[in-house]
């Protein structure tokens, strides 16, 4: 990535219009305004009418107007060198692509374009989640959405979803970008589980840690992305009697717990560590007894408490009770250790259930 703080990063930012909190229904002048012809062409062997957007919702004036929307969808749609054999300059960045979208980017906004091949709910939980995030002031905030279809050239279908654009998260992290980012998760943990927490989804505004992508968020459920869909395991009628302070703090550790398993060994991982057996202490009798007795073994082995490792570590899979498997798996080599045992300070973590995927000594 660079670092995060890049000449055209900052001149972004110095430049970047203020938002203010989400208004509580859309603009219908603004979403009118922006329904459009995505392009146009008069030379060439193919000439004619390309697609069009048709404006859903648009809450805030989008930066640029039309023609970013036009110019977003151009590289979208991958016919930039038509519009631009009609004098048109297509200035869009791809800024990445997930399992479900891929994402575009122009001055101050990005855009989250997704095909229709995707399943309805992939649709629906983009735009619903991105605004529900918006208007607790987290993510990304949202300009609006509609959707695109190509009519020349090719044959797509599908949803667009303008945001504000974020920052990179760059090279350089400190232990104030660990503060503010626990402190973010947190914040997502008193309205549900994120269920995607890893650095590739968080971004930075005005240098500071933002996390993004509320697509899989839920207020009780944990779910895991998988290639046919999601695995998930409903946790309303086991956490809601214990009140909000126990749901809170488990949906923090969850979330926290998948995410340690997306780092190495450093800094961050060991004061998400931290944090994690901060919130175990407050969770052991309240929450994690109990949920060791109500699932029983065989339940506690699988996904998603066997939760899965993201980068090279000692493990496969570690369990949501096990965070002395958490750090064993995290470490590289065994230091004093005798041959056999545990590192001493692995040792010195709670376990409750013994990692299935974890390669142990």
């Amino acid at each position: 990535m660079g670092t995060a703080c890049s000449s055209a990063s900052k001149a972004r930012r110095m430049a970047a219009p203020a938002l203010g909190g989400l208004p509580d229904s859309p603009d219908p002048e603004l979403t009118n305004a922006y329904s459009c012809e995505v392009l146009h062409t008069t030379k060439g062997l193919l000439r004619g009418d390309w697609g069009s957007f048709k404006a859903e919702a648009f809450y805030r004036p989008l930066p640029g107007g039309v023609t970013t929307v036009r110019h977003i969808l151009i590289r979208s749609l991958e016919v930039s060198k038509y519009a631009e054999r009609e004098g048109e300059v297509i200035a869009v960045d791809s800024l990445g692509e997930g399992s479900y979208a891929h994402v575009f980017g122009v001055a101050h906004v990005a855009a989250k374009v997704i095909s229709d091949r995707e399943r309805p709910w992939v649709h629906r939980a983009a735009v619903q989640e991105a605004l529900r995030a918006d208007r607790l002031l987290l993510g990304p905030r949202v300009f609006g959405h509609g959707t695109v279809e190509q009519s020349l050239g090719g044959h797509f279908r599908g949803t667009a979803l303008f945001m504000e654009r974020l920052e990179p998260l760059g090279e350089e992290w400190s232990e104030a970008d660990t503060a503010v980012l626990l402190g973010e998760a947190a914040k997502v943990a008193r309205v549900g589980f994120h269920n995607d927490l890893k650095l590739a989804n968080v971004l930075r505004r005005e240098g500071k840690p933002v996390i993004i992508d509320f697509d899989l968020w839920s207020p009780w459920i944990v779910k895991v992305a998988v290639t046919s869909g999601c695995l998930e395991h409903d946790f309303q009628e086991f956490l809601e009697p214990l009140g909000d302070p126990a749901v809170q703090n488990f949906r923090e550790y969850y979330d926290l717990f998948a995410f340690s398993l997306t780092l190495q060994d450093g800094q961050l991982y060991r004061s998400t560590l931290q944090r994690l057996q901060a919130l175990w202490a407050m969770l052991e009798v309240p929450v994690l007894c109990p949920l060791s007795k109500v699932l029983g073994t065989e339940k506690l082995g699988e996904v998603p408490f066997e939760v899965l490792v993201r980068v090279p570590l000692r493990g496969v899979t570690v369990n949501l009770l096990d965070l002395r498997g958490n750090l064993f798996a995290h470490l590289q080599n065994e230091g004093d250790a005798a041959p056999g045992a545990l590192p001493a300070p692995c040792e010195q973590l709670p376990q409750r259930f013994k990692s299935n995927g974890v390669y142990w000594p």
